[in-house]
């Protein structure tokens, strides 16, 4: 089977963005972290673990969509 140009395009296109993703995952867990560290007696605290934890799911999901989280919860 060979690759055809447009199709190797879309494919490198599509790897692209789902680094990009992954980036932006990334640095929304990190701020969220940082959020969770220094104000822990804000009122959205909770809503803050909860989008950290939704967000972390996501990146692992997309990172390796078989694989398992490394980091237990609670973590």
């Amino acid at each position: 089977m060979t690759t055809t140009p447009a199709r190797s395009a879309r494919s490198l296109e599509a790897e692209a963005d789902r680094e990009r993703t992954l980036d932006r995952l990334e640095a929304r867990m990190e701020a969220l972290q940082l959020s969770l560290r220094t104000r822990r007696t804000s009122p959205r605290w909770g809503l803050w673990l909860h989008d950290l934890r939704e967000t972390r799911e996501t990146w692992f999901h997309l990172a390796d969509p078989d694989g398992q989280d490394p980091i237990p919860e609670g973590s």
